[in-house]
């Protein structure tokens, strides 16, 4: 019986909330992919004729070369979600809003893909792998961890707030919330770098796979 029990506080005391709060995200962030690819494929032909030209349009400035992207668009591109994970990190609304961030983030990712792949068909895989490669690779690990940090701050805000009011603590933040955002900066401007030098290139490579413009 004692033995029992014993095992019962190992396992109590091994509990880390976070995985299930870091299961919780990437589960908002997988509804949310799944509702960006209904959503592409539920809109008209007329709205697909016209997406189908400006993308055409995309590949064929990319496929002339001497094309990047801007610096303005990839600084809000990779910096836009983390800044708003962090700040939302001193609000009670964060609770909601965070898990609904992770939602966009799936949403307008899967979007993305599902409109090359509608419009071009297979090619079109290789052609969003080509365009948003560089860009998940920086910013996808930096959300999840800088929501993974925001999230339970957001939480006790909530519940000191709304919840059990003065029996409270107050919100403790530290040093470690603004370190871990510093880092995530480094890493997402490392990543604007990489955008603006690699991408161009995995994209025409990608042109030249799949032998763009089809015949």
């Amino acid at each position: 019986m004692r033995g029992r029990m014993v095992l019962r506080t190992i396992r109590l005391g091994d509990w880390d909330p976070a995985v299930p709060r870091a299961l919780f995200l990437a589960l908002f962030f997988l509804c949310g992919a799944l509702a960006g690819h209904l959503y592409a494929a539920g809109c008209g032909e007329d709205a697909w004729t016209a997406l189908k030209q400006y993308l055409d349009g995309y590949c064929r400035l990319y496929d002339g070369g001497g094309v990047e992207p801007s610096m303005a668009s990839c600084v809000v591109m990779y910096f836009g979600y983390g800044l708003l994970l962090f700040l939302l990190g001193f609000s009670a609304a964060g609770v909601v809003l965070i898990p609904a961030l992770s939602g966009a983030f799936g949403f307008f990712t899967m979007y993305t893909v599902s409109c090359f792949v509608r419009c071009f068909g297979r090619p079109g895989a290789l052609l969003a792998l080509g365009a948003l490669l560089v860009r998940m690779v920086f910013t996808l690990p930096c959300f999840l961890v800088l929501a993974g940090a925001a999230w339970p701050l957001s939480m006790e805000l909530f519940a000191l707030s709304f919840g059990r009011g003065r029996r409270s603590p107050p919100v403790l933040y530290g040093s470690r919330y603004l370190l871990l955002f510093v880092l995530c900066a480094i890493v997402l401007a490392v990543g604007v770098f990489c955008e603006r030098l690699l991408t161009p290139l995995l994209f025409r490579f990608a042109l030249g796979a799949v032998e763009y413009p089809f015949s």
